[in-house]
């Protein structure tokens, strides 16, 4: 009989095959994705791998993804019917949410439909801004567009919704009087959908935001004046980025028919987090 081949030798040439097999799915996969990449560019789109679990079009999912279940105490400005409210129960099981909506009609849908379906939903009948008090406010032809500034004319097709069609005056609290008020040390997401008022509703936070006491903030953002005096994005950029907040991700970019930027969402993340 001949003699045994060395068990070294035997290892290597194994090894050797099957490194070699590794590396040629790993060339053929190659080789795919660049296909694949290549057909899309073609198409005018780009394909990119992102982290497990990351979310570039439901900001939702990404905030709780971004907070896990820690989030104790929401405020939502803006709460129109509490539509979001209700998201906001679903992905946070153990929040309370405090739902601020001005505008009589809303506020009735948000307390009887949002707050009777969902008991940890507190809703309260006021405008948010950086003073307490009475304000005029300038209910539009949608009301959800609604806004303690008027409306603009931007030449846009989206003028006609935003357009005020009456004036009211409703109440005003800030976030610092209401935190003291309710005993909130703490704000784990700040939403606000305020159509330019997201400025003054920061002023009205000075103690909260010095603190560092407002992990996340999910905001409606301007990219052109759609509110005489509103916050423009630059402005909220400017703010939150001397409170010590950076910007995570846009979503739900809107485009006039001149194909230029008009509004957004934003979330924005504390940089201790």
């Amino acid at each position: 009989m001949g003699s045994a081949l060395p068990l070294g030798l035997i290892l290597r040439v194994v090894f050797s095959s099957y490194n070699k097999r590794v590396l040629l799915n790993m060339v053929k996969k190659d080789f795919y994705i660049q296909l694949i990449q290549s057909a899309a560019h073609r198409l005018g789109y780009h394909i990119r791998r992102l982290d497990t679990g990351v979310s570039i079009e439901d900001p939702y999912v990404e905030q709780k993804r971004l907070l896990g279940h820690k989030a104790k105490v929401i405020f939502e400005i803006g709460a129109a019917d509490g539509r979001d409210c209700l998201r906001y129960a679903e992905l946070f099981c153990d929040a309370k949410i405090y739902a601020f909506e001005p505008f009589p009609g809303n506020f009735d849908l948000l307390k009887n439909k949002s707050a009777h379906k969902e008991p940890r939903i507190i809703p309260v009948n006021a405008a948010v801004s950086k003073r307490e008090g009475k304000a005029k406010f300038y209910v539009s032809e949608w009301s959800d567009a609604s806004s303690l500034f008027r409306a603009t004319q931007t030449g846009s097709t989206f003028d006609k919704y935003t357009k005020t069609v009456r004036e009211i005056h409703v109440n005003t609290v800030t976030l610092d009087s209401v935190c003291s008020q309710q005993g909130v040390g703490r704000i784990d997401i700040l939403k606000m959908d305020a159509q330019g008022a997201e400025l003054d509703i920061l002023k009205g936070a000075e103690n909260i935001l010095g603190e560092n006491n407002i992990e996340l903030i999910y905001s409606e953002i301007h990219f052109k004046e759609n509110y005489e005096g509103g916050a423009m994005f630059c402005d909220l950029m400017g703010y939150l980025g001397k409170s010590g907040f950076k910007l995570h991700n846009i979503y739900n970019i809107v485009h006039n028919q001149k194909g230029q930027l008009a509004w957004g969402d934003a979330i924005f993340i504390h940089h201790g987090e």
